[in-house]
């Protein structure tokens, strides 16, 4: 093979792994109807409802139990910074009953793993 073709091999080769590598993160689409991002392999979701606010949260696709975590909600809006404990759902759905999270609020999601004591921090800003 002359040295066009392998390179153009491998380089094709880099892009169908990085798609296989891509894929295997997760999936960014909101489930809940909420904002979704990305911390390490940890997919959370913030979700705005009625009765307060949920975080669902997700690993590789896989829900993640949400017994396993304890968590808070640190909510900075209009130059006043509040902490809001976050409490364990059925499956991976935390919340915090009651609370509104108004329009350009940044909010950041803490969560700790009880076993392990892993830390993840996901930052939003509410729209």
């Amino acid at each position: 093979m002359n040295m066009k073709r392998i390179t153009a091999a491998l380089a094709g080769l880099s892009l169908i792994a990085f798609a296989v590598s891509a894929k295997a993160h997760g999936s960014m689409k909101p489930l809940h109807g909420g904002v979704v991002t990305m911390v390490g392999e940890t997919v959370v979701e913030l979700v705005r409802a009625p009765k307060g606010v949920d975080i669902y949260i997700t690993e590789e696709d896989e829900p993640l139990a949400a017994t396993g975590f304890s968590g808070k909600l640190i909510v900075t809006a209009a130059g006043a910074k509040a902490e809001t404990p976050l409490a364990a759902q059925a499956g991976n759905r935390m919340s915090a009953p009651g609370l509104k999270i108004l329009a350009g609020a940044k909010v950041v999601v803490a969560l700790t793993a009880k076993g392990s004591g892993a830390k993840t921090l996901a930052s939003f800003t509410v729209k």
